[in-house]
């Protein structure tokens, strides 16, 4: 009896077990059936689009020749203004059509010149003259002229000093900004400008401010425009002459992100930053890791305090959670390529979980870090009139009217902000497999 009952015995141990592993094997991974994820495999089902810059296809190249820039374009004297406006043309070159158009009076636009045209009437001084700016037409004139079925941005250098009725007379600055607010609320393109500086000479040639800021302002699909910031801003470093760069009415969607460092847990194998499986309180009572979100998209030099009001994470079923910044990185030449690589590293703690499963969401949101600069580019917008060479009479009304004109558009219609706030997005910590 013995030696049939033994067989027997185990046979059925063996099989509990089989079934058991096989049980456990198959367990729902969401098992708190949270909406946002597939019950059995935890597969995420939301979907959102993440902002990733993206160069353009074709660019358009204006630059001012009023007045006000004369001292930018003297004649036989090299300054970093001239060396950084060829670098950054030059540079975007392949993907014109191989001309340059010049811009001024009441804001229209010249005829095109060729490249090698253009170098040579610049460092000649061919492009001094006595014509008055007209801002609000210039930028009409060349969004005008922007393809919309393209990913086409176009590039205006300017001082962008506002002084459409003549040297002598006093510009109504408020109506400037109304002008800029109406005129963004009627495109939906992104815009980005990056601040300059450059030696600035008189009419002897010699030179009378060292440090004189000018612009480069980019106008197109977001994507586009932040992959050309990028860009004309490593232009800039390059030639030492960077101050700034800022983003105005961009639709940032969702930055990537991806996790990393898991403590107390696996990244699921198909949903690696959606899902973490195997938590286990007889571990630890804390599940860690590591959110990167890839700031590529973004202005640089945003700072931990800037970056870590811009991100907010909760628990959807009452686990305490706490978030830092563990790093930070800006690099404009990965591996001395012409690339940009930036992100933060945000480290998660969630504890006391109260059930089996948790559901981590989080938001990166852009607007904290809106209007905020550093100390030369705020000094540079504190100009009292047009005659302070080292700084820009009127740039604080420009960008004040494309925000004005961005939040109006956003109160259109109750819910229409959401469709530039970032979504909610979820990570799954599952004590399954």
């Amino acid at each position: 009896m013995k030696k049939t009952i033994i067989p027997i015995i185990s046979g059925i141990t063996l099989l509990s077990c089989i079934f058991a592993l096989h049980s456990c094997g198959n367990s729902d991974i969401n098992s708190i059936q949270d909406p946002h994820f597939d019950i059995e495999t935890g597969a995420p089902l939301d979907t959102f689009d993440f902002f990733v810059p993206k160069r353009p296809t074709s660019a358009k190249l204006y630059i001012e020749t009023s007045g006000s820039m004369n001292g930018f374009f003297r004649a036989n004297q090299s300054n970093k203004f001239k060396k950084t406006v060829w670098s950054v043309f030059s540079g975007l070159q392949h993907v014109t059509d191989n001309t340059i158009h010049t811009m001024s009076n009441a804001g229209d636009i010249d005829s095109p010149i060729d490249f090698s045209t253009f170098k040579n009437k610049m460092n000649r001084g061919e492009f001094v003259s006595q014509t008055d700016t007209h801002i609000p037409m210039m930028l009409a004139n060349i969004i005008s002229n922007i393809d919309p079925n393209k990913d086409e941005v176009a590039i205006l250098v300017s001082d962008m000093k506002y002084s459409p009725m003549g040297k002598d007379a006093a510009p109504n600055i408020d109506q400037y900004q109304e002008q800029i607010r109406n005129l963004t609320a009627r495109h939906n393109y992104g815009v980005a400008f990056v601040c300059a500086e450059s030696e600035f000479l008189n009419n002897a040639n010699a030179v009378v401010m060292e440090n004189s800021p000018y612009y480069y302002i980019i106008i197109g699909k977001p994507e586009n425009v932040a992959a050309i910031r990028n860009d004309i801003m490593t232009w800039c470093e390059a030639t030492n002459s960077f101050v700034e760069s800022a983003d105005m009415g961009m639709n940032y969607k969702n930055p990537p992100y991806a996790i990393h460092s898991i403590k107390n847990g696996m990244p699921h194998s198909d949903y690696p930053n959606n899902v973490i499986t195997t938590f286990s309180r007889d571990v630890s009572d804390t599940c860690s890791f590591v959110v990167r979100v890839d700031l590529t998209g973004y202005p640089a030099g945003l700072s931990p305090e800037q970056l870590d009001s811009c991100f907010n994470a909760t628990t959807t079923y009452g686990a305490g959670i706490t978030h830092n910044i563990i790093e930070l990185q800006d690099d404009h030449h990965v591996k001395g390529q012409f690339e940009r690589k930036a992100y933060a590293d945000y480290q998660i703690k969630v504890f006391d979980i109260p059930l089996d499963d948790e559901v981590v969401e989080f938001t990166f949101n852009n607007r904290p870090f809106d209007g905020c600069y550093n100390v030369r580019f705020n000094e540079i917008l504190s100009a009292q009139a047009e005659s302070e060479l080292d700084k820009t009479f009127s740039f604080n009304k420009f960008i004040e009217g494309h925000y004005n004109a961005r939040h109006n558009i956003f109160d259109l219609e109750p819910g229409k902000e959401a469709q530039y706030e970032p979504r909610h997005a979820r990570i799954l910590i599952s004590h399954n497999y």
